[in-house]
């Protein structure tokens, strides 16, 4: 074999190797960098979610509260202004809940905007009937007693879906995981 020969097929696999290396470390640098996106897209998603589920939790908490005080106060034949002013206070914590939960409508899962959806008509249920036993004109001890019997079923009620959710909501944060896009190729 000439020496220009042998030459030139050295020049040709130079080129070829390093060529081919070049393409497979742009291939990997690629998937890398896919790989990458797809983690911080999962975290950023996962935020977002946490946002949106505390952001429902925190307004649950205080409506529920403020109707269980504003019960108290019925129950304690304390004067109905001071129930009237727990159940406003309750109010504007039910409408920041159901704001909350347009929110995890978009965010989701479908299961815990379920769950949110229970927490709400529950919390709303809770003040119907609060409501319901402020405006009573009866005061007979019987009457009462209905109300505080309902009223003790839906804290339950209330209390059993907020875990429910809380439990989702745990669950769907710890189930997001990246999507890692390949190619194929």
């Amino acid at each position: 074999m000439d020496q220009g020969i042998a030459a030139l097929l050295g020049a040709t696999v130079g080129v070829l190797g390093t060529v081919s290396a070049a393409a497979v470390s742009g291939w990997s640098i690629r998937q890398q960098i896919r790989a990458q996106a797809g983690i911080d897209h999962a975290q950023w998603r996962r935020q977002a979610r946490r946002d949106a589920y505390s952001a429902f939790l925190a307004p649950a908490h205080e409506a529920g509260n403020a109707l269980k005080q504003a019960a108290r106060a019925l129950i304690g034949d304390v004067e109905v202004t001071e129930a009237d002013r727990r159940l406003l206070a309750a109010h504007d914590s039910l409408t920041a809940v159901h704001a909350a939960r347009a929110a995890l409508a978009v965010e989701g899962p479908e299961a815990v905007e379920q769950l949110a959806h229970g927490v709400k008509a529950g919390l709303h249920s809770l003040q119907t009937t609060l409501l319901a036993w402020r405006d009573s004109a009866e005061s007979s001890f019987d009457h009462n007693v209905k109300f505080v019997e309902r009223h003790a079923v839906e804290v339950t009620r209330v209390s059993e879906r907020i875990s429910a959710f809380t439990a989702a909501a745990r669950a769907a944060l710890d189930d997001t995981t990246p999507a890692l896009a390949t190619d194929g190729g």
